[in-house]
């Protein structure tokens, strides 16, 4: 087999690693900064936690008049039809199901 130093691409890493090695190290961040940069995310992360929970709280707080409005919507909705179909039909039998419209009829008697 052939020796894999000899390959193009090895000896491009190869130099790169020359090139990286003869370069002086960059400074990290300092101690303080470092602390500094995690309070803050830290921070972040509470405030945006708390303003999660205010916005549930309010959401909850909110779910019965939501409810209590959608219900007195639904009552109206219903009245309103079966006015209309009473005024069509003019049977207190009257009678709206999934499926369609249908009255019920007498069987005629032998």
């Amino acid at each position: 087999m052939a020796d894999p130093r000899y390959n193009a691409a090895w000896r491009m890493a190869e130099q790169w690693k020359q090139r990286m090695g003869q370069q002086r190290p960059s400074q990290g961040m300092s101690g303080f900064k470092m602390l500094g940069a995690w309070l803050l995310f830290g921070m972040l992360l509470l405030v945006g936690t708390l303003f999660a929970l205010f916005f549930l709280v309010i959401g909850w707080a909110l779910m019965p008049l939501l409810r209590y409005k959608m219900k007195k919507r639904a009552e109206r909705f219903s009245h309103t039809y079966e006015g209309q179909a009473s005024s069509k039909h003019g049977s207190a039998h009257y009678h709206h199901v999934l499926e369609g419209e249908y009255e019920a009829k007498p069987s005629p008697r032998r």
